[in-house]
């Protein structure tokens, strides 16, 4: 594995319960537990709620961030953890989480930013 400054995990999550989705209060709440669960530490939480539906936010923790965005019409949460080091075991939140959305599926793709060899180029 090379070495890079970031973890990138995006996981996508189908066919949840919209009500859930759909809610501020739960949305900062399983979020909150999630990184507690994944051994993350939280600095701030800020989410947003659209109207007539649907929730954007960021959960800014010490290793970097948790990003939300849910399209209730459509039962669908894209979901973007980043982190400064690949230590994190990130796969016992992300079942966690898909319970409390009560999804169907979910896909998660993994990367690696800012790679250091090209940074120094």
């Amino acid at each position: 594995m090379k070495k890079s400054l970031g973890y990138q995990t995006t996981i996508d999550f189908y066919d949840c319960d919209e009500n859930i989705i759909d809610s501020v209060s739960v949305i900062e709440n399983i979020l909150t537990t999630a990184a507690k669960i994944m051994n993350l530490s939280v600095v701030n939480t800020t989410i947003h709620e659209f109207s007539p539906i649907g929730i954007s936010g960021v959960v800014v923790i010490k290793e970097s961030h948790i990003a939300i965005h849910t399209w209730p019409e459509h039962k669908y949460v894209a979901l973007d953890f980043f982190t400064c080091n690949s230590s994190f075991d990130l796969d016992e939140g992300i079942l966690w989480i898909k319970e409390q959305f009560k999804s169907g599926r979910f896909e998660k793709n993994s990367n690696q930013r800012g790679f250091l060899d090209v940074i120094k180029q």
